[in-house]
């Protein structure tokens, strides 16, 4: 059973009310909740935040994982991350296609920068996931999950279920010919016995799956169907509570992605998008660069200039000077000869004259 963007066939849930997970089995050191639990401790945090517009009145709130409780106390959190002489290595991941790989990178990219400023959000693209302590033969490795609290920081290789105390919040797996009937049958009972509150499957290729997208919540320890909302214009979405976020699916370059929304704003947005955008930042700050070193470059220039200007000012005060102090010369040049002649003039009319005999 499942929900899709495709139907308008939904499961009422009861949310308020706490259902612990009796499945679990006893070998596998793991702390879950079902999606009852996260449900019931966000409700006063989003009673006033309510979806208006879109036919419904649940919050669009996304759900935190519950805070660790205080009885755990610093001996028992060092106990837990003690290391017991296994290794847990980091696995590796091959596409296993184009639109394969272009859905997984895509998701990610866009959910990364939706939570860019949460520090205490981790967005991780084929993560190994142990979830049995001493046992490194068994793992999961979805191809994008969220997990809420665990923190972001540093250069992660795995994530430990028994040393965060949660699994992820959050899984998308991306069917393959070879993958598909494994995500649909095995993974959603692992993924449920570790306390994955919301598993998703998406085909990439439109002929893996009965429907594009499928999103089930976890509830009494099983996953059902996520409700599906209609938009203003027609379109159809399922909704993650977990996220805050509605999902749609689109065909780009061949290959069907996820595309996410705000359901307050309307504002979609996927990992094309959001690579998009980078790319224009990254391209408006060459731009502006390389606006201020053209403004860098006129400013000394102008500065030049000035001096330029000064230099020639001073020149010309000095070639002023340089004509003034000819012009006086000139004029000291002709009295000295007007003194001259007068001399010459008076030395002439006083010459002694000779006696008559």
């Amino acid at each position: 059973m499942h929900a899709s963007t495709d139907e308008m066939q939904s499961e009422p849930s009861d949310p308020g009310r706490r259902t612990p997970i009796t499945h679990l089995r006893s070998d596998v050191s793991v702390w879950a909740l079902d999606y009852g639990d996260c449900a019931s401790s966000s409700r006063t945090m989003a009673k006033n935040r309510s979806l208006r517009g879109f036919g419904s009145d649940m919050s669009v709130t996304a759900i935190a994982a519950p805070k660790r409780t205080v009885e755990a106390s610093s001996a028992a959190d060092a106990a837990l991350r003690e290391h017991d002489g296994v290794e847990y290595p980091e696995r590796h991941w091959i596409a296993q296609s184009v639109w394969h790989g272009d859905a997984v990178r895509q998701a990610t990219d866009a959910l990364r920068n939706h939570f860019r400023d949460r520090e205490d959000v981790l967005v991780a693209m084929e993560l190994a996931v142990y979830y049995k302590r001493g046992d490194d033969t068994v793992w999961l490795q979805p191809d994008v999950q969220v997990v809420f609290g665990v923190g972001r920081g540093g250069n992660r290789s795995s994530l430990r279920v028994w040393e965060e105390r949660k699994g992820p919040d959050f899984v998308l797996e991306v069917a393959s010919p070879s993958t598909a009937e494994k995500d649909a049958r095995d993974k959603s009972l692992k993924y449920a016995s570790i306390g994955v509150r919301e598993y998703w499957r998406l085909d990439p290729e439109g002929s893996l799956m009965g429907t594009a997208l499928e999103g089930y919540a976890l509830y009494r320890g099983k996953y059902g169907p996520l409700e599906v909302v209609k938009r203003p214009g027609g379109g159809k979405y399922l909704r993650s509570r977990v996220l805050g976020l509605d999902l749609r699916t689109q065909r780009r370059d061949g290959a069907t992605v996820v595309v996410f929304a705000d359901p307050l704003t309307g504002e979609e947005f996927d990992g094309a998008i959001e690579e998009a955008s980078r790319g224009r930042q990254i391209a408006e700050q060459r731009a502006s660069a390389a606006a201020n070193r053209v403004a860098a470059a006129e400013r000394r220039a102008a500065v030049a200039e000035g001096r330029a200007t000064v230099a020639e000012g001073r020149a010309a005060s000095a070639e002023d000077r340089a004509a003034a102090a000819e012009e006086r010369a000139t004029i000291a040049e002709e009295s000295l000869r007007a003194l001259e002649e007068r001399l010459r003039s008076l030395s002439s009319g006083t010459r002694p004259r000779g006696r008559d005999s």
